[in-house]
């Protein structure tokens, strides 16, 4: 067996037959043009996000083979980094104090994707005492909440037009918690460029950057929503946090993190589905199968290193709250009060019932069921099992069949 891309929906084949690339540009310098005559504004802040910028763009043009509707995808969201980081300079030049809010002891939830973290982050974010940057917050900080939950909502629910099966995989909507990617894509250093689009030049930049510079803007935009709308313990999430925990630590050096751990023969396959998929709702061709074996040993060298990390000191060990995806699937507020009582924070009723609320209305296979296996992707599972030992014995992480 091998990954076979889902069908496109009619409306998209036919809209793909009907462009060609000049119809919708992606030059860097007329996009930059755009976005300054757009907004009247014209200072970016500093010129850190630049060198990435460009080597997206040039990548996005020479390598990912984008179709029409791909590239309509990749313009609205390189315009609209463009503009937030326009406007947000604009607001931090008008307002400086902006940048001296605390933001105390933050929570970010990790762990390998598609291992239940989104899961966690929704379920933690049902409690009062927290609050996690909603979709429309992330893609739109600096616009009239109205407007913003408007446009947020009908963008992230495009996908699910673009190509259904999308949504059994990941449900989106305005009004949801989301990933640390859509403010870290501001800076364009995030695994959401690399992670639908077939872009290897940027994927290589990504893994070899300082994500310091990144987190920095991450840092000042959640002061911009603080600032908007203050209360509450922030609560994050990215998967993609567990390869750069040192530049995390660096600008959030009294963040907690909880690790989620699920069998990586698991992980992996379902990772490289999602991310196919993706890449299938904007390019004519991708091939997930030359790029399996690079995504499988990265993951093993990412958590080898966390490992190291923690057990050496450079990651500091107490900040951290394990919790294994099969005990989260098993009991998830029991798990929940696991993490609760790691940190000394009080699970109180109120937010236990909240989010058992949550469960019963999100059951998990709501939009769906999503197929994988390693031999999709031509792995062999004694290899895989062999490359994930150290990290399953290190956190008691049970196979799964």
């Amino acid at each position: 067996m091998s990954w076979t891309p889902p069908a496109r929906p009619i409306w998209v084949e036919r809209l793909i037959a009907h462009g060609s690339d000049d119809l919708v540009g992606l030059d860097p310098g007329e996009l930059v043009r755009t976005a300054v005559a757009s907004t009247g504004l014209d200072d970016f802040g500093a010129d850190t996000w630049r060198p990435h910028y460009d080597i997206l763009l040039q990548a996005m043009n020479e390598e990912s083979d984008l179709h029409l509707v791909g590239r309509l995808m990749a313009r609205t969201e390189v315009l609209r980094s463009l503009r937030n980081r326009l406007q947000l300079q604009a607001a931090w030049s008008a307002e400086p104090a902006i940048l001296e809010l605390p933001i105390a002891q933050p929570v970010f939830v990790v762990g390998m994707a598609r291992s239940g973290t989104s899961v966690l982050h929704e379920l933690l974010w049902k409690d009062p005492a927290n609050r996690a940057p909603l979709t429309w917050e992330l893609l739109l900080p600096a616009v009239d909440p109205t407007e913003a939950r408007h446009v947020a909502d009908a963008e992230h629910r495009f996908w699910h037009d673009v190509q259904p099966e999308y949504e059994a995989m990941h449900h989106n909507a305005g009004d949801l918690p989301n990933e640390c990617i859509f403010a870290t894509m501001n800076e364009f250093l995030s695994d959401h460029w690399g992670g639908v689009h077939d872009v290897p030049t940027y994927s290589m930049h990504l893994a070899s950057a300082d994500h310091t510079g990144a987190y920095l803007f991450h840092r000042r935009l959640v002061q911009t929503l603080h600032h908007q709308r203050p209360g509450g313990r922030w609560l994050f999430k990215a998967p993609s946090h567990l390869a750069t925990l040192d530049a995390l630590f660096t600008v959030y050096p009294d963040a907690r993190i909880v690790h989620v751990h699920r069998d990586p023969l698991k992980t992996v396959p379902s990772t490289l589905s999602l991310m196919a998929t993706l890449k299938w709702m904007r390019c004519r061709h991708t091939d997930p199968l030359a790029a399996a074996p690079l995504v499988a040993w990265g993951f093993g060298a990412m958590l080898d290193r966390v490992i190291e990390g923690r057990a050496s000191g450079r990651l500091p060990d107490a900040r951290f709250a394990d919790i294994r995806y099969a005990d989260l699937l098993a009991d998830p507020v029991a798990a929940v009060a696991g993490v609760y009582d790691r940190f000394g924070w009080e699970l109180g009723a109120r937010a236990r019932q909240a989010m058992l609320d949550h469960l019963t209305a999100r059951p998990q296979t709501k939009y769906g069921t999503h197929s994988y296996s390693l031999e999709d992707f031509g792995l062999d599972p004694a290899e895989e099992r062999a490359r994930f030992t150290r990290y399953q014995q290190r956190f008691d992480v049970p196979d799964e069949r």
